[in-house]
């Protein structure tokens, strides 16, 4: 499908954005991985680097390389894991461990009490300097 027109006929214009709009649905591609720019081409909007690409068939071959499903799986892997929400370590194994608890409730409780009770002062950071000495 070539894009170039003759003249400046605003109504054929329109008619050929709303065919690749058509077809890009007729693809089966959602809507979130490709984007559709004002002049009538496409970028994936799954890949980093959000290659241009001028028809659909590019679309489809560029869905199919390597590049974009090693994207692909980045994508939905943050997109699916925490929310968004990233844990420390120590967080994680708190969790894990909850989750396979077979123990009494009231030893799991008195435990985290303790260890909150040891764990009172900030951990030591040597990034962190003091700021004034007095």
């Amino acid at each position: 499908m070539s894009f170039k027109r003759e003249g400046d006929d605003w109504s054929q214009l329109n008619v050929l954005k709303k065919r690749r709009v058509g077809d890009l649905l007729a693809s089966y591609i959602p809507e979130d991985e490709a984007l559709m720019l004002r002049d009538g081409r496409f970028a994936c909007a799954i890949c980093p680097h959000r290659p241009v690409l001028d028809t659909l068939a590019m679309l489809t071959a560029h869905r199919a390389g390597k590049k974009h499903l090693s994207s692909l799986q980045l994508f939905y892997g943050k997109k699916q894991s925490g929310k968004g929400v990233e844990q420390n370590p120590r967080q994680q194994t708190e969790l894990e461990r909850e989750e396979t608890k077979g123990e009494a409730p009231l030893l799991t409780q008195t435990r985290l009490i303790t260890q909150n009770a040891l764990h009172r002062a900030p951990h030591y950071n040597s990034c962190c300097r003091r700021k004034y000495r007095r």
